[in-house]
């Protein structure tokens, strides 16, 4: 007589193999058309894949959003979305129906924002409100006498509250940036001291109840939802930046290379390119949902390009200060994420670029270095993002990009 129990597996185990076979789905992302276009970037990829597991895991299977916690997003080995070397990020997922006190006492960072992001009817990413700390009321703590602020979050103003974010929108998230004056593992090894952060809900909401098979399965699924949003959005931004290519042959016949440019979350293309794409036809390619469901906040300006670099050559970008809280330079990999800034230098910020007397700059950006301040590593990539990120610039930043010989420097 068969066994039956050879016959049918749980709901458990049909959620894990639809998550494993979904996973593999995605996975051939990696190397389709708008993929991987060499070894190095295969492994990469497939590497990236598994981060983005890691982050998952963290951020969506193990997320509570009747007891949050503030969950650091990137680490040193952990990036996607084009994460800044300077900035460390936080995310908390919350209930627009429940009241929190979100308690930050101040570190060392230059700037710190709190912002919520929800989702509309649509299904469309939006930003529902945010704090900086210049509009934050501090208060000196009782014990430390560090600045600490109590922030409520909630869908209505209550009376008496000194610092308020409003919450309301489907899947609302909690999402907090801190910005170094040097690259974020400084804060690991104790040179600079991060903000201190929790969370907590005002309503009775009881205890967590114990896992059940369903609970699983849904998990498992916002994993997943996770993995291929962050693989669309890597591809789908590196085609558009594709078609912004910088490179010595079109430098050396003095081509123009027009910037992508994205500012407070909007990508602006310029009609009059000639690529091999028009922007329609890129839009077509790309979900545009995609593109706007996963850029910065408010005062957040990108500017860069995609580059094709040889050993002997070096990207030359130029432009000139402008009044900001902070401006970086750095590299992004297909799948944006930030360069390995633990071995290489692989950004450069307005604090430690050094600017000729009329405040302009020339920053290199090459395999190794040719013997300039303003250097910063690619890596031995051959194709990548170049990318300059400015925060609350007045007015935006201009920039240009180029490649030159190394001989010509």
């Amino acid at each position: 007589m068969p066994d039956e129990r050879a016959e049918t597996i749980s709901s458990s185990q049909a959620a894990w193999n639809d998550f494993t076979e979904q996973l593999r789905r995605i996975g051939d992302k990696i190397t389709g058309p708008t993929g991987a276009r060499n070894a190095r970037e295969r492994a990469e990829g497939y590497r990236y894949l598994l981060r983005l597991v890691s982050a998952a895991h963290a951020l969506e299977a193990e997320a509570d959003r009747r007891h949050p916690v503030l969950t650091r997003m990137m680490t040193p080995i952990r990036k996607f979305k084009g994460d800044g070397t300077d900035t460390l990020y936080h995310e908390a997922k919350l209930d627009d129906a429940l009241p929190y006190e979100f308690t930050v006492r101040r570190g060392d960072h230059l700037f710190f924002s709190a912002t919520v992001y929800a989702y509309d009817e649509r299904g469309a990413y939006y930003i529902v409100d945010n704090l900086i700390d210049e509009k934050i009321e501090w208060e000196a703590d009782a014990r430390s006498g560090q600045p600490v602020a109590h922030i409520h979050l909630s869908a209505q103003r209550p009376a008496g509250v000194r610092n308020w974010i409003a919450l309301k929108g489907a899947r609302p998230i909690l999402f907090t940036r801190q910005y170094f004056p040097e690259f974020v593992d400084s804060t690991d090894q104790g040179r600079y001291a991060p903000a201190l952060m929790t969370i907590r809900c005002l309503s009775a909401v009881g205890e967590p109840g114990a896992l059940s098979e369903q609970d699983l399965a849904e998990s498992l699924q916002r994993v997943i939802a996770f993995v291929e949003d962050a693989t669309d959005v890597s591809i789908g931004l590196s085609i558009f930046a594709g078609l912004n290519l910088v490179s010595y042959e079109r430098s050396r016949a003095g081509e123009t290379i027009d910037v992508t440019q994205i500012t407070d979350g909007r990508m602006h293309l310029d009609d009059t390119r000639h690529d091999d794409y028009t922007p329609e036809q890129l839009a077509a390619m790309v979900d545009p949902k995609l593109i706007a469901n996963n850029l910065p906040g408010p005062g957040i300006q990108y500017l860069g390009a995609w580059f094709k670099l040889s050993d002997d050559e070096a990207i030359k970008i130029t432009g000139k200060d402008v009044p900001c809280r902070y401006w970086s330079c750095q590299i992004l990999t297909r799948y944006l994420e930030s360069g390995d800034y633990r071995f290489h230098k692989v950004g450069l910020n307005n604090r430690q670029v050094k600017l000729a007397d009329d405040g302009s700059f020339t920053i290199y950006a090459s395999h190794q270095n040719p013997g300039v301040d303003n250097w910063v590593c690619t890596q031995g990539y051959e194709n990548a993002h170049i990318l300059i990120r400015t925060l609350l610039a007045d007015p935006l930043m201009q920039a240009s990009f180029s490649v030159v010989k190394l001989s010509e420097i």
